[in-house]
């Protein structure tokens, strides 16, 4: 499901503190960036690659 990692990927974003702002609590405090949640995106973008590349290898 591309659309739902890019949308984690799009929101997951460092503010200028090194916070994850779709993390933020409503303190103000955030996650550390890259949360958790961006980094499972990252994977789920990396594994969806590959299996494009194994798409257009005919595998």
């Amino acid at each position: 499901m591309p659309e739902v990692w890019r949308r984690l990927l799009a929101a997951h974003v460092a503010d200028r503190m090194g916070r994850c702002v779709a993390c933020r609590t409503s303190s103000g405090s955030g996650s550390r960036w890259p949360c958790s949640l961006h980094r499972i995106a990252r994977e789920a973008e990396r594994l969806y690659g590959l299996r494009l590349g194994q798409a257009v290898g005919g595998e």
